[in-house]
């Protein structure tokens, strides 16, 4: 198998390629994951080193914001004016110290032991409703010596969130004298930023330590007064004062890394903090370019291997796709039973394939054939046609094809498909044929069973075409007979008036006998399944008429017959002949059958239905169905001594070939009903 080397030595070579590269791959992969891994390291390091030098640089802001209104309430405490105990409410005096007058503050003032404003640098200020506060309710009790720091509020002189800080007056007599107030305006504390380029996501806080925000900056947006107990950023607080961390904000969910500060004088802490996706912003972006060119390396790398394993394996692979290909067709066509061949039209040498061969009872060695050893397998009457058709498709270059009879085995023919296709040379001649032979031996033992199956069912519908006319004519015959026995009457009686009514009489039976072409016309569409379409009847008239011949014909007037037809269920799209005929069968059979009861009695109705269709029915107070008669509109199905059995099922037929269908009502207790559908048609013009 000296072939067969080069697949099977390529096969480690596969191998080695693929791990390769796949090593190669996992490493360049591992060296850039380290890489940013580093990069993101380093990036967060330094964001925190500079967010912990901007939470030091705003806590000595704060600190300083903070002394300043200290220094401001000291100030004005040692040289605060004097204030009279006991004296009535009056408006505030002007408080024109320059200390409290500086612009850092909102209002300084100076209550007395009630809270009453007595000085202030805000004409007809008053206290930010802190007179009433835990804080200044300690301070009043001299439970602290501190300055105070109220929760921010809305200013109601200036409406703007102020904060304010207290500290109390000296003792007089041992008693709470007062305090001296300063408001300075929230934004006062969060002003650090102000001239510095800061993100959105940038921010930074001053709270209290009970959880109060004192004030806050996100980005440009200004906050106050949240409440934030029971969240991340006291128990942070509380565990490490001076800390640092990565967590979402309490507010907007943000996640942040935050650096805090606690003031060493006051009991306030501030906290700095900077979005996580601004700190890896750039290292995500630079992550992207990683990404792709990583990518792009690791397809070239594959594209390579690929390329290289492919072009060691394609041989092999080619091959074992031939062999499961041509399996695949060996089976195709065992099944099919059909076997392919070529034909060198220089040599005149058929070349048949194993299949083929093995369908001709041939080795498969012995699988080139001259053509008259082909045409030895092929019967003399179809010699001419396989000639012919080879001949014309190498004349005419197109596809031909043929059917033939063919003896692979003696004593056993098959019926054979063939079918030729050219193959053109460069020139645009026929150089050679393909062609296929297929067994349809079982096909055409198929086809002539159909064949005969249609030919027992013509035979069939001229048999029950012949019933039907037989049914049929006897209706407009026994008329025409009833008629001229009346005419016949009126010649012998020759009485006044009796000419008239002959000719009456001969004009009727003239028209029972012309109907007579009709019934057989129309018996001829309903066994050939062509109901026409322009067929309308009154109901009205054909149940009249209905009426009057069975009437006529059966002798049966003591039989009370009414009719019931609704107003919009008079137009019937069917024949009236054939409509006639169904109504002339169900009341033949129901006077019949009311024949026996004391007062016989058939009633005709109609109506409309939901969907459109009229509804017929013929009912009787006979004795019903019986119930061994299964099935009452097969044909010769009847339990009438004389009756054929026809007049139903010929009924069935009529109202089937016009889309409607027919039905006996099984619920009755006695008597019987019988029903029908059509469908409806539109009054004519002329009605």
């Amino acid at each position: 198998m000296p072939a067969s080397h080069p697949s099977l030595s390529s096969r480690p070579t596969a191998v080695l390629v693929c791990a390769s590269s796949i090593i190669l791959i996992l490493l360049l992969w591992a060296a850039t994951l380290s890489q940013l891994a580093f990069e993101r390291s380093s990036a967060i390091e330094a964001a925190l080193r500079e967010n912990r030098n901007r939470a030091i640089a705003y806590e000595q802001y704060v600190t300083r914001t903070l002394e300043a209104a200290d220094f401001a309430a000291l100030h004005i405490i040692a040289h605060a004016p004097p204030i009279e105990a006991g004296a009535a409410a009056a408006a505030p005096r002007l408080l024109s110290d320059p200390v409290a007058q500086d612009r850092l503050f909102s209002a300084v003032m100076i209550v007395d032991a009630e809270g009453r404003v007595r000085y202030s640098t805000v004409p007809g200020a008053v206290p930010l409703g802190i007179t009433s506060s835990a804080t200044f309710k300690a301070v009043r009790l001299g439970g602290t010596q501190r300055m105070s720091i109220y929760a921010p509020r809305l200013s109601e002189t200036s409406r703007r969130p102020v904060i304010a800080f207290a500290r109390p007056l000296p003792l007089r007599g041992g008693r709470f004298a007062g305090a001296v107030i300063v408001e300075m305006p929230v934004e006062r504390l969060v002003d650090f930023t102000r001239g510095a380029a800061i993100r959105p996501e940038d921010l930074i806080s001053a709270i209290r330590l009970d959880g109060i925000t004192l004030a806050r900056r996100q980005g440009n947006r200004l906050g106050w007064g949240e409440d934030l107990r029971g969240k991340l950023v006291m128990e942070r607080q509380m565990r490490d004062p001076n800390g640092t961390y990565l967590g979402p904000a309490a507010l907007d969910r943000i996640r942040r890394y935050f650096s805090h500060r606690r003031l060493e004088n006051y009991p306030v802490f501030v906290t700095v903090g900077i979005g996580e996706a601004d700190v890896l912003k750039e290292i995500r972006s630079r992550s992207r370019y990683y990404y792709l060119g990583m990518s792009a390396l690791t397809l070239a790398i594959l594209a390579f291997a690929s390329t290289a394993t492919l072009g060691l394996l394609r041989r092999e692979r080619a091959v074992a796709a031939l062999a499961a290909a041509n399996r695949k067709l060996r089976e195709a066509q065992r099944i099919g039973r059909i076997g392919d061949w070529d034909y060198d039209v220089a040599m005149e040498l058929f070349t048949w394939s194993p299949q083929l061969c093995e369908m001709y009872g041939r080795p498969p060695g012995d699988h080139q054939l001259t053509l008259d050893a082909v045409l030895a397998y092929v019967d003399e009457s179809c010699r001419d046609g396989f000639s012919g058709a080879l001949a014309a498709t190498i004349r005419l270059a197109e596809a031909h094809q043929c059917e033939i009879l063919v003896w692979p085995i003696p004593d056993r023919p098959s019926n054979r498909r063939l079918v030729f296709s050219p193959v053109l040379s460069d020139e645009g001649l026929v150089s050679a044929i393909i062609g296929t032979d297929q067994d349809v031996t079982d096909e055409k033992v198929h086809e002539q069973l159909r064949e005969e199956v249609a030919h027992m069912a013509r035979v069939d519908a001229i048999n029950t075409m012949a019933a039907t006319i037989a049914h049929e004519l006897a209706q407009p015959l026994t008329a025409a007979a009833n008629y001229l026995l009346g005419a016949k009457a009126y010649a012998r009686r020759r009485a006044p008036g009796d000419e008239e009514l002959i000719r009456d009489a001969l004009d009727e039976v003239e028209e029972q006998i012309m109907l007579t072409r009709d019934i057989m016309r129309r018996a001829r569409d309903m066994i050939a399944r062509k109901p026409r379409g322009d067929d309308v009847a009154y109901l009205p008239d054909v149940v009249r008429d209905a009426i009057s011949l069975v009437r006529m014909a059966n002798g049966i007037e003591r039989v009370d017959i009414v009719h019931r037809l609704g107003a919009d269920a008079c137009w019937i799209a069917a024949d009236k002949i054939q409509l006639q005929q169904v109504l002339m069968n169900l009341l033949r059979n129901a006077c019949e059958a009311a024949a026996t009861a004391r007062a016989p009695h058939v009633a005709v109705s109609s109506e409309r239905l939901s969907d459109g269709t009229i509804k017929v029915c013929v009912e009787d107070n006979g004795p019903g169905v019986p119930a061994d008669l299964l099935e009452i509109f097969a044909p010769l199905s009847s339990n009438k001594r004389e009756g054929l059995g026809l007049g139903l099922s010929i009924s069935r037929a009529i109202v089937h070939n016009f889309g409607g269908r027919i039905w006996i009502d099984q619920s009755r207790a006695e008597g019987a009903l019988l029903c029908f559908t059509l469908p409806p048609a539109s009054a004519p013009a002329s009605a």
